[in-house]
């Protein structure tokens, strides 16, 4: 159970709701292998009607979140895909993983509309921005670049925090671009001219994900330090922190303006509500490291996949975990 980072007062903590999969997707066994693949990576299409997912056999793979089948399999990469981002209209697909390549795909089609040229090394992040004219790639490098969406050419090149660039955001109106990854620090740049804004020493331990607020206010990190931050966006300066002891953060989505979904290698998902310092939701039943989460805010579904081999679509009540339950739940710390 992930436990305060610090508590100076209320209730004693007591068990939070515990939600069950609302639907359990098993990828089917590969053709070379006795075991299906593990999945590292998700991402859902606005409205919630597909999913698409991918992992350790190089397949990409869209999903109808309705009958749980596959109505696209997309074969382009030759090793671990590792990240996946649908583009705001849900056209386009980008996939990139460790083969260095990144791949846009009509998502209509399954068809590769367009296959940008290789980076020296793996590619562990991919963002578009929030109007869909840019997009953006991290990876065991210290660049971080960024390309015509439209057109696959490189618009600017960024000198990232350190050579293990793990995760990569807009802000919600595209003026931010934030990278973390294994030094722990975060930069932020200002978009689109590319100055670096900030600089934020996030913690111990690689960063394995970052998210911004609805609101883009306050910007969130967490990762192997096991410790999830709350940043003000405009200033650098932490705002909320707390812990989760039993097990590294290696996915996060936002869904809702205080709440967050976190998995990690305890194999649980969880919602908190950092206004209230609770936490709200406990999502059982992976078996495996959850190594991906995606949140589809129109149809409050989240999606998480799992080395377990499988993905699970939860639809918890978010209407009840954004009440304050601060008196009866798990506190959080406030930084001050």
């Amino acid at each position: 159970m992930c436990a305060a980072g610090l508590w100076s007062g209320g209730s004693p903590a007591q068990e939070t709701a515990v939600v069950e999969p609302s639907q359990v997707i098993e990828v089917d066994r590969r053709p070379s292998s006795d075991k299906p693949p593990v999945i590292t990576a998700v991402a859902i299409i606005s409205g919630g009607g597909q999913v698409a997912t991918a992992g350790d056999d190089h397949v990409v793979r869209i999903w109808s979140t309705t009958t749980g089948r596959i109505e696209q399999t997309l074969k382009g990469h030759s090793d671990w895909v590792r990240s996946l981002a649908f583009s705001p209209d849900g056209q386009t697909l980008a996939s990139a993983g460790d083969d260095r390549r990144v791949i846009l795909w009509q998502v209509s089609s399954g068809k590769p509309l367009l296959q940008l040229p290789p980076h020296p090394r793996a590619i562990y992040g991919v963002a578009f921005s929030p109007d869909g004219a840019l997009l953006a790639a991290v990876g065991f490098e210290h660049k971080v670049r960024i390309y015509n969406a439209r057109t696959g050419t490189q618009v600017k090149d960024l000198e990232g925090p350190g050579t293990d660039l793990r995760s990569v955001v807009f802000s919600p109106d595209g003026r931010q671009l934030a990278v973390g990854g294994r030094s722990g620090q975060i930069r932020v740049w200002a978009m689109p001219s590319g100055t670096i804004q900030l600089e934020i020493a996030a913690g111990l331990g690689r960063l394995r994900t970052l998210a911004y607020l609805p609101a883009g206010d306050k910007l969130v990190s967490a990762g192997e330090g096991r410790v999830i931050s709350l940043w003000d966006a405009h200033t650098g300066q932490q705002a909320y922190k707390f812990s989760c002891p039993s097990g590294k953060v290696l996915s996060m989505t936002v869904c809702g303006e205080n709440l967050i979904a976190t998995g990690g290698s305890d194999n649980v998902v969880r919602i908190w509500n950092w206004q209230t310092q609770a936490e709200a939701d406990r999502m059982l039943g992976h078996t495996g490291s959850v190594a991906a989460l995606a949140f589809d805010p129109a149809s409050g579904m989240i999606i998480s996949g799992s080395f377990d081999t499988t993905v699970r679509v939860w639809k918890p009540n978010l209407a009840s975990a954004a009440k304050d339950t601060a008196s009866d739940s798990t506190p959080i710390s406030r930084v001050r």
